[in-house]
């Protein structure tokens, strides 16, 4: 078995499991306004660079299953709009795309983190210094990820059932209402028929054993 990376460059068309959590465990999350503040700032600061493919927000950590978008003259007019030294170095060809994808998650981070700070009336790092991201090889790990990241809230006893835990993408994915999400993407490689589709992601879940999920969470498939 090869040793893990957590720290993957990211790359074009790439998928990757990204998760993060508050240092030494803290608190990242007390109200309901706290995480819809930090998916306004992943709208803005992330939605334009990757595909968000599933999601799951609990007290002290997140994770999430995106995949890169390929760069195009589009997407280098919105890094232009960026404003950051990162963009600069980024257009001016002296960074790569990786190290700027980096530093959008580190502004997510730290806007967030500045913002909770403020709340709380506390000072210091609210996340771990770098972020975990291990890449999506095949298709049985990507379903194994997405099933794990939904039972997460029932795994850490947050919630006793993963479709009635708020922050996660679990009911959007089903749901045929607008979404953020790459819904479709997600669904369509179960299968090409919408309601075939929406039973086989909810027989993936009822069937998913979180009792060894832990054991298979970075193991090659």
């Amino acid at each position: 078995m090869r040793k893990i990376d957590y720290w993957e460059k990211f790359e074009e068309e790439s998928i990757y499991h990204l998760y993060n959590r508050g240092i030494n465990g803290t608190t990242i999350f007390r109200i309901d306004e706290n995480y819809q503040f930090f998916l306004k700032k992943w709208e803005a600061l992330i939605l334009p660079y990757f595909e968000t493919l599933a999601y799951c927000l609990m007290p002290n950590h997140i994770h999430f299953l995106i995949k890169v978008k390929p760069l195009s003259d589009k997407l280098t007019k919105v890094i232009s709009t960026e404003g950051t030294s990162k963009a600069i170095q980024f257009l001016e060809k002296k960074i790569n795309h990786n190290t700027f994808l980096e530093d959008q998650f580190k502004r997510l981070f730290s806007s967030y983190a500045l913002a909770f700070n403020k709340q709380e009336e506390r000072t210091g790092s609210l996340f771990q210094k770098r972020f975990k991201r291990v890449s999506i090889k095949n298709e049985a790990k990507f379903w194994h990820i997405l099933a794990y990241i939904h039972h997460n809230p029932i795994h850490h006893k947050f919630e006793s059932n993963y479709s009635s835990w708020k922050y996660s993408s679990f009911n959007s994915l089903l749901s045929k209402k607008p979404t953020l999400l790459s819904r479709d993407l997600v669904l369509s490689w179960l299968d090409k028929n919408i309601d075939v589709n929406r039973r086989d992601f909810m027989e993936l879940h009822e069937n998913f054993k979180l009792d060894t999920a832990e054991n298979y969470l970075d193991r090659e498939f």
